[in-house]
């Protein structure tokens, strides 16, 4: 799915009383759907959804290519309170990075360490939350941006879009995994 892709659109499902995300993968030139990432969680998580914050349940994004049926990268949401720890996993089990979020940022940051524990970057929103830049070691890797998706579906619902784009293709499944990880910790507003 990735292969030599430096870009991907990314466009969250829009339900009523969901108790589970699912994000469609599209390519930005096309739009052709490559890819779907699904939110699944628990079934004990995914229940006590309807009475607690969704933002403090741990949770797992597993992302599938479209001809796969076996996850190709795994966003791995830990229960929070305070600042969420998240995980991005390849689809080896090898952790592409670990992420902690800020606890106070305008737009929303997360300090992006390696799989040791090492800090190594950081994806850092601007004031509003729609853009992010992530730098590995003060290089630019790539960003994340929010784009409209209409006024209705904006002021009604929580479903987001997204256009994510790396500097290189080999960076691309990190950044996808940081834009899952922006929507699920920062964007999510319900339950």
């Amino acid at each position: 799915m990735f292969g030599q892709r430096t870009s991907l659109f990314v466009r969250e499902h829009v339900a009523m009383m969901k108790l589970r995300d699912t994000y469609d993968l599209l390519d930005p030139e096309g739009q052709a759907v490559i890819g779907q990432a699904k939110d699944e969680p628990a079934a004990w998580a995914k229940w006590l959804r309807l009475g607690v914050k969704k933002a403090m349940l741990p949770t797992s994004l597993n992302v599938y290519a479209s001809s796969n049926p076996q996850p190709i990268l795994r966003v791995k949401k830990h229960a929070a309170f305070f600042r969420t720890r998240l995980e991005i996993i390849d689809e080896q089990g090898r952790c592409l990075a670990q992420l902690r979020s800020k606890a106070f940022s305008l737009g929303g940051a997360f300090v992006i360490f390696d799989a040791t524990g090492q800090e190594i970057g950081q994806l850092k929103g601007d004031w509003k939350g729609w853009d992010y830049a992530a730098t590995i070691q003060g290089i630019p890797i790539g960003i994340v941006t929010k784009k409209w998706a209409g006024f209705f579906k904006e002021v009604f619902t929580s479903a987001d879009q997204y256009l994510v784009k790396s500097e290189r293709p080999e960076q691309l499944p990190l950044l996808l995994g940081l834009a899952l990880a922006i929507d699920v910790v920062y964007k999510e507003r319900q339950g």
